[in-house]
């Protein structure tokens, strides 16, 4: 409990631990996923974890937020434990959010990354 505590007192700490989704290990990946999810459903910790990964877009220069994450999920498709990870952390992102408006935002940001279409069919969208 301290220590979950000193992660939300601690932005660049959640920074660093969001930049460790570029682990090549799809375990690690999954484990931060579960790690930010938590945050995110904590007081002030959605806010906290778009905030990390403005700062992951940046740093990794991404044009879109979300875009490697996304990327991941498509090559990661055989690890079971990564996507079901990925899913609920998606899931808890767009949904823990009150204003409608804002949700449909995030959800527009999923889809805009062929969220949608990999789910419908199972693989990328095309170029």
């Amino acid at each position: 409990k301290s220590g979950f505590s000193l992660v939300m007192n601690h932005p660049a700490c959640v920074n660093e631990i969001t930049l460790s989704l570029n682990n090549k290990n799809a375990r690690t990946k999954a484990l931060v996923l579960e790690l930010l999810a938590a945050v995110c459903l904590v007081r002030g910790g959605h806010d906290i974890i778009l905030a990390a990964f403005d700062n992951f877009k940046e740093v990794c220069g991404e044009k879109n937020r979300f875009e490697k994450l996304m990327e991941y999920f498509r090559n990661e498709d055989t690890n079971i434990d990564f996507m079901v990870a990925c899913m609920q952390f998606i899931n808890i992102v767009v949904h823990s959010v009150e204003n409608m408006n804002f949700r449909v935002f995030l959800q527009y940001e999923f889809t805009h990354l062929g969220l949608d279409h990999y789910l419908e069919v199972g693989h990328p969208a095309p170029p």
